[in-house]
């Protein structure tokens, strides 16, 4: 499938009231046609900044001084803001505090922006059905949202945004209270989108087999970017880890034939790289 989005960055610098360092410094790239955006990092790598940014929340909600110009596909946050807010869909690290908090069920809080939206009652209740069944929350559609689990939350809040079916979709480290089974399920979910995605994440493993592009930030810069297999294979930071895949190739010496040196950051690569070594 093609995507046809457009990123662009120029010189995009941030700092926040009081702050001694900016958290984004001279943040540049250009992209076109990409699906699913990982942006990994250690913490204050700037990461849920360039987030605020995306989302077009920082300046307008969130205090910080913004310099630089960026766009995403045809629209720029910084003056487009209400055409482009419609587009997006945005998914916070605290679940809870992304809750409306005062719906009564989960059947509820999944309406609730559809029913803000003026959508008749009967694709409401289509499209409330479709996401439960999507994020496996069908049998918790008649409890209360505060009597979910940390992990349900997450994703109710991930649901509670897709069920509108933004273009452009924002997630800041959106599995980091899911089962194994729950993430599962949201990183199955996300190679099915068709909305250009940002999704930061520790999930490097999860990040390997569905991105299409990576961005490595450190301090509030873009120290590198590119496919998974690219980045990973470049950066050597014992800070961050690299997929489980990868070291396990790098541990017994499996390499791709493509090149006879770099190592395989995803199950198809080491496949791959397993049967290479075999015949050799």
């Amino acid at each position: 499938m093609a995507f046809n989005s457009k990123i662009v960055f120029s010189h995009v610098s941030v700092s926040y009231p009081a702050a001694s360092q900016p958290a984004l410094k001279d943040f540049s790239i250009r992209l076109t046609n990409k699906h699913i955006i990982g942006i990994i990092g250690n913490s204050r790598a700037g990461k849920t900044t360039l987030c605020h940014l995306l989302a077009g929340t920082l300046p307008k909600m969130v205090d910080g001084e913004v310099s630089g110009h960026y766009q995403i596909n045809q629209w720029s946050p910084q003056q487009d803001w209400g055409v482009y807010n419609h587009q997006t869909g945005v998914v916070l690290q605290d679940a809870s505090s992304q809750l409306t908090s005062f719906t009564e069920t989960v059947a509820d809080e999944l309406a609730f922006n559809l029913i803000n939206r003026g959508i008749q009652s009967q694709q409401i209740k289509k499209k409330v059905r479709r996401v439960a069944q999507l994020f496996g929350l069908t049998n918790q559609l008649t409890l209360s949202p505060a009597a979910l689990s940390g992990g349900q939350k997450q994703r109710l809040a991930i649901a509670s945004v897709i069920v509108t079916d933004p273009a452009i979709l924002i997630m800041d480290d959106p599995t980091s209270q899911m089962d194994p089974r729950g993430r599962q399920i949201f990183f199955h979910w996300l190679q099915q989108t068709t909305a250009l995605v940002f999704i930061t994440s520790y999930e490097v493993d999860a990040l390997a087999e569905v991105a299409d592009e990576l961005w490595l930030m450190d301090k509030g810069q873009l120290v590198d970017h590119g496919t998974p297999f690219a980045v990973f294979n470049r950066f050597t930071s014992p800070r961050i880890k690299h997929p489980v895949c990868w070291q396990l190739a790098k541990k017994m010496g499996w390499v791709l034939p493509t090149d006879g040196q770099s190592y395989p950051v995803n199950y198809q690569q080491l496949e791959e790289a397993f049967h290479a070594a075999q015949d050799s």
